[in-house]
């Protein structure tokens, strides 16, 4: 067997990942139409994408917990420590990816080099950090896989292994293919360790960079958190990850169903948040009773946005608070003016008067997370300490 060479081991088209992969296909061309007013999808896609930051990071050993890193981001605060610098990084990186990735996107050497040199930067090397002794570049010595008794290839070798790599990843792929190359892709990035640190956030990174590539619409209105199939159950990842590297097709078809059909539950659950009535029964009402109960915010407060947010496009005008007992033009302008000083409004448009909810940087957040977490989109992974 040639260990260098990477191929897509056929599945048999009656078995369960053809199935998974037929689903995937059906949510990848799903039009993104839901009910769900724009300005507030994107207010909750700015939360997966760092819970999707998070939960990368406390995969690789950081102790962060969720709670932490919401009052870090209330507080404007999130570079204290080396720890911080390490998610604050891996923050800029899903933004890299955002901004360069398209269908035509080459993802090659200088592509992955970048992303390494932007998680990687301001950090200690190993051993002692989550840093690197040749940002960008192939490792220049052994390496050794925590909890792993993989053998990875020597840097001798490592160039080729990469080349291949490179290859595999931008060949022109059947679409009953492309999504089992982004999962025989991820083992592979494990299975040659390119680089002397990083390795683990750079796979799961590549996902993402993966899966925009391939047309599952991040920049229209879909939300993506691919770490959430790792980190449910990090011990199942390691296990089905350490299998494949027999490289025997039935263990790689194994890697494949596991990876592809975490990829497709989390899809689905993450693509009811495009439902208005969803959104607002089940996250939003919640969250303000959440800050009112932890006074957060006063009565008057919340009156006023739980009333924002029962309106069919989740907007309100000063004028209209009389319908909750505030009064008079300039009463009406200073509460509604002292609402925007606290970050908890704001209007859609520059110097409009039309106001929204916020709440994605203020102390509404820490409602709104604890609602996703009970409604099942959270994992209790990222608050272990």
């Amino acid at each position: 067997m040639n260990k260098v060479n990477i191929k897509i081991p056929e599945p048999k088209w009656e078995s369960n990942l053809t199935s998974i992969i037929l689903d995937l296909e059906k949510l990848r061309t799903k039009q993104l139409f839901g009910s769900l007013p724009p300005y507030i999808f994107f207010q909750l896609k700015e939360i997966f994408q760092f819970l999707e930051t998070l939960g990368s990071a406390r995969i690789e050993g950081n102790n962060t917990t969720l709670s932490e890193y919401v009052d870090r981001i209330i507080e404007g605060n999130l570079k204290k420590n080396e720890k911080d610098q390490e998610i604050e990084n891996i923050e800029k990186a899903i933004e890299f990816i955002g901004k360069n990735t398209h269908n035509t996107t080459n993802i090659n050497r200088a592509y992955i080099s970048e992303i390494h040199k932007i998680i990687t930067k301001d950090l200690t090397p190993p051993p002692k950090g989550e840093g690197s002794r040749y940002p960008g570049e192939l490792r220049k010595i052994n390496v050794a896989i925590k909890n792993s008794t993989h053998k990875t290839p020597d840097p001798s070798v490592l160039q080729e292994y990469f080349d291949e790599f490179v290859r595999f990843i931008n060949d022109d792929y059947k679409e009953q293919y492309q999504l089992l190359m982004v999962a025989v892709a991820h083992h592979r990035f494990a299975y040659i360790h390119p680089f002397d640190n990083g390795n683990g956030r750079m796979g799961r990174l590549l996902n993402y960079a993966f899966l925009i590539k391939l047309g599952f619409k991040v920049k229209n209105g879909r939300i993506l958190n691919p770490s959430a199939v790792f980190y449910a159950n990090r011990k199942k990842y390691y296990k089905r990850l350490a299998k494949a590297d027999s490289l025997k097709d039935d263990d790689v078809l194994e890697w494949c169903e596991y990876f592809l059909s975490g990829l497709r539950n989390e899809v689905k659950k993450i693509d009811s948040l495009l439902n208005k009535e969803y959104v607002q029964n089940k996250i939003l009402f919640p969250a303000l009773k959440f800050a009112l109960s932890n006074k957060h915010i006063t009565e008057r407060e919340y009156k006023i946005l739980k009333y924002l947010v029962s309106q069919d496009e989740m907007l309100i005008k000063s004028e209209e608070l009389d319908k909750i007992g505030i009064t008079g033009s300039v009463n009406k302008s200073r509460v509604m003016a002292r609402l925007r000083d606290k970050n908890i409004v704001h209007p859609i448009k520059k110097g409009g008067r039309i106001y929204t909810i916020s709440f994605v940087n203020n102390i509404l957040l820490r409602g709104v997370v604890e609602t996703l977490t009970k409604e099942g989109f959270v994992s209790d992974f990222l608050n272990r300490n």
